[in-house]
């Protein structure tokens, strides 16, 4: 994430925002699992609040962040340009996953979420960002 630097001042702790990937891939791993298809409104939510009104406001990053310092987990500073454009991109992903189970179209919704879980996976057990890695591409193109 370094060679990203400084696009963007700001810095976010990427435990925390594993610790958050995470969390939605429960969430969205049990909304298929069990058949509970209006799960994705939790993450949806989620999103919203991180990318409107900062990460610091997410009552879910919130609860993440204190239980991470109640287990004294040191944090980890990297640029915060790459992950709010994730959290974008997640936002998108959520809007169009209940776009289409609104528009009763169940199969393209479990296909979206299925790439979803994906991506999402990639980062919880991988640290792999794909929209971090094409980043400074989007970036170039205006796309922040």
């Amino acid at each position: 994430m370094e060679k990203y630097c400084p696009i963007v001042t700001e810095t976010v702790d990427t435990k925390l925002i594993k610790a958050n990937a995470l969390f939605v891939l429960i969430i969205l791993s049990a909304s298929l699992l069990l058949q509970i298809p209006s799960l994705i409104f939790i993450v949806a939510v989620d999103f919203s609040i991180r990318v409107f009104f900062g990460v610091k406001n997410s009552p879910v990053c919130r609860i993440i962040s204190r239980s991470l310092k109640i287990m004294n987990i040191k944090q980890y500073k990297v640029n915060a340009g790459p992950k709010k454009l994730a959290a974008k991109f997640g936002l998108a992903f959520s809007f169009i996953i209940i776009f289409f189970q609104l528009m009763d179209f169940p199969n393209v919704a479990i296909i979206i979420t299925m790439v979803f879980i994906v991506l999402t996976a990639l980062e919880v057990f991988f640290s792999y960002c794909l929209v971090c890695t094409i980043y400074p591409y989007l970036n170039k193109i205006g796309i922040k």
